[in-house]
Parts: C-alpha cells; structure tokens; sequence
C-alpha cells in the first residue's frame, strides 16, 4: 500500500472527512486531497504529524512494503509545540464567558418554552366563553406575544453565540494547555459538581412532577379548559427545568472543553463537530418546517407540539448518523 492509499485508509478508519484532517494539521483541505490522491508528497513535518495523529509509525507512512497488521502504535496527537497555546488568562476568560453566555442561551430557550402559554390560554378562554376576547382576537394576541418572546431569545443566542466562536481553538480543536490550567479548572470543575449534580437532578424531576397534573386531569375526565391549564403548567416546568439543565451543562461542558476529557477528548472532538454541523442542519430544518406548517394552517396552538417531537427525534438522527459512519469505517 503506497502512502496516498494509508493516509486515505487511516482517515477513514478515524472517521474523519478531507477537512477534519486539514483542520488538524493546520493545512488546506486541498493539501490532503492532493496526498491522497498522490499528486504531491507531505513535507517531513506533516509527516510527522500524520504519524502521532493516526497512531501510527513513521516507518510505516513511507515504506510501501510495510502492511496494516505491522502497525505499532504510538501517540494520539500533534506534537504539543504544533498545537496552539492556551494560558490562564485566556482559559480563564473563556470560562467567565461560558458561564454569562449559559445564563443567558438558556433563558433564551425557557422564552421559546414559555412562548406559546399565552396563545394557549387566550384560545381556551374565547372558546368556553369565559371571557369576552373573541377567537380572532385571542390568536392575534396569542402570535403576538409568541412572536416577541422569540424574538427577545434571538438576540441572546446570536450575540453569545458571536462571544464563544472567539474560542473556537477551545471548543473545537486540540491545544497545548500551559502551567497552572488544568489544575485550575479541574479545582473549579470539583467544586462545580454538587451544583451539576443537583441540577440535573432537580430537572428532572420538576419534569416529571409537572407531567403528574395532565395526567390526572386526563384520568379524571377533566374539561378542555382545565387541561389546557395543566398543560400551560407542564410548559412553565418545563422552561424552568430546561434553564437549569442547559445553564449548568454548558457550565459543566466548558471544563471538559479546558480539560480535553470526555466529549472533548482529541479522539472525540471530530465526531464533535459532526454533530454539531448535523445539530445546525437539523434544527433550522425544523425551525423552517415549524414557521411554515403554523402560518400555512394558522394552528399556532397545535404546532407547538414540533418542538419535543423534534427534540426526541434529534437523538435518533445522531445515533444514526454514528451508525453511518461506523459503517463507512468498516
């Protein structure tokens, strides 16, 4: 096997596209299409690269004769003086933007949770007559207040969004942490875990407790006006348990993120950024299908029900996406 056919086969076999590759290596993606497809040759250092990045020997990149099953392992990585420098000022900066920006990303998404309470309610009372607002005038306002709740959540994922994509050496590639950074986010991680653990764990159960009155409500029969009730009560749960769960795991995240552990481990990040590009594709999908069915059929007050259908189905698209490029490896 010449070296064009190894480095093809061993990206591959880590699951990672042209640009993945490039983007490790600090070089262009046409740089690896060229290798791979033996129009050019890396220079010495690339080489080297390639070898500690696919774990492989050296020997085994450049020598034809040498087969896959002669592979010996070495490291996992570019070499440290390669890899972009990350202090403590900077770690700690990034940490200090992680926890504004948790704070704020996550009271956007209670907004859009919270936003179709209004229509709901304005739309059971016009319809049992229990109150003067006729049927137009409750969907009026009821879209109104929609619309402007998502709208004040727009801004916070933008402007946070603009404020994190600073670290994307961080978040999104391998780098060399200097003195004193891990062990200060791992301090902080330590002390951060009795915040995550019950955070998650008081989620959790606010949600499951606000599903206790619908159920009732269905069990016993109850009026159209009362579960409706019950269900503006489960979505107001819903956004507060959503808060603290997104809050505290984006919190929880950034220190994975400094530490280069779990999701973040260099093995793990590429299969990071494929789900995040599928997570961007899929949600502006359903975003887009969300706005179209409820303005084509004018049914703001059943269309809401997208959004856990949506969130359910995600984890069966990435979990079928793994299971794709599993079997491209293979």
């Amino acid at each position: 096997m010449i070296l064009a056919e190894k480095i093809m086969d061993l990206r591959k076999k880590n699951g990672w596209s042209q640009e993945e590759l490039a983007q490790q290596l600090r070089v262009s993606r046409q740089s690896v299409s060229k290798w791979e497809g033996g129009q050019s040759v890396p220079d010495l250092d690339k080489l080297l690269a390639l070898s500690q990045i696919f774990g492989v020997t050296l020997d085994y990149l450049v020598k034809d004769e040498i087969s896959s099953e002669e592979v010996q392992y070495t490291a996992t990585d570019i070499p440290e003086d390669d890899l972009p420098h990350v202090s403590v000022e900077e770690a700690d900066a990034f940490l200090a933007t992680v926890q504004t920006a948790a704070r704020q990303i996550a009271f956007g998404v209670s907004l859009c949770i919270l936003s179709p309470i209004t229509l709901l309610l304005l739309g059971i009372l016009s319809e049992t007559g229990r109150s003067r607002i006729t049927e137009d005038m409750a969907g009026g306002l009821g879209v109104a207040v929609l619309l402007i709740m998502v709208a004040a959540a727009i801004p916070l994922f933008i402007k946070n969004g603009m404020q994190l994509d600073h670290y994307k050496h961080i978040t999104q590639h391998n780098f060399h942490a200097e003195y004193g950074v891990e062990s200060i986010a791992q301090d902080r991680m330590e002390k951060f875990s009795g915040t995550y653990t019950k955070g998650i764990i008081y989620g959790v159960l606010i949600i499951i407790l606000g599903v206790v009155p619908l159920m009732l409500a269905a069990g016993f029969h109850a009026s159209d006006f009362i579960m409706v009730v019950c269900l503006c009560f489960l979505l107001a749960l819903i956004a507060v348990a959503v808060f603290f769960l997104v809050k505290n795991g984006m919190i929880q995240e950034s220190y994975h993120q400094i530490l280069q552990t779990g999701d973040f481990a260099p093995e793990k990040r590429a299969q990071s950024r494929r789900n995040e590009t599928i997570g961007t594709i899929y949600w502006c999908s359903v975003t887009a299908i969300y706005l179209a069915v409820s303005l084509a059929e004018n049914n703001w007050d059943k269309s809401w029900i997208i959004w856990p259908v949506a969130g359910v189905l995600f984890a069966a698209v990435l979990g079928f996406a793994q299971l794709l490029m599993k079997e491209r490896r293979e």
